[in-house]
């Protein structure tokens, strides 16, 4: 019983780890060459129940965030590298200034995973750093896209 548990959380443990900002090049096959695209249900509605169960406010979906996300998550899977650089050096506060939001607070969280959003969420959730900036009582807003097997995540507030 406890070999089956141990085998069972140890690759959640591993890819984790590996989302915490780590650069990991993946093999050009891991995102089929699938268009990038934006979530078809941009609720947020794992995001906002995890609010929820922490007693905090629920965030409002950013159309203009999610382009933000949209565009870092494209990057990442061009460059084939979970980064928080963007491939022209650009930051999150340079990606939001240049797209007119104008951000009072903010954070990003990335991840690479096959396991679609129920796997990226479970990969922030279960790495402290990516869930304090989901539960930042500062920020209202969110965007959250994918391209290929690339996540990103940007919640912000303005000014």
């Amino acid at each position: 019983m406890r070999r089956s548990l141990f085998a069972r959380l140890l690759p959640l443990a591993l890819t984790a780890a590996l989302s915490a900002c780590v650069v990991v090049p993946l093999p050009q096959t891991d995102t089929g060459g699938e268009p990038a695209q934006f979530l078809e249900d941009p609720s947020g509605a794992q995001l906002n129940a995890l609010r929820q169960r922490n007693g905090l406010a629920p965030l409002s979906h950013s159309p203009l965030l999610e382009k933000v996300a949209q565009g870092h998550a494209n990057d990442m899977a061009r460059m084939q590298e979970m980064t928080h650089t963007g491939s022209d050096g650009s930051t999150l506060g340079v990606r939001i200034t240049r797209s007119g939001y104008n951000m009072r607070r903010g954070a990003e969280n990335i991840a690479v995973t096959r396991r679609g959003l129920d796997g990226a969420m479970d990969i922030w959730t279960n790495s402290p750093p990516h869930l304090s900036h989901m539960l930042m009582p500062q920020v209202k807003e969110y965007g959250i896209a994918r391209s290929g097997d690339y996540w990103a995540m940007v919640v912000a507030r303005v000014k």
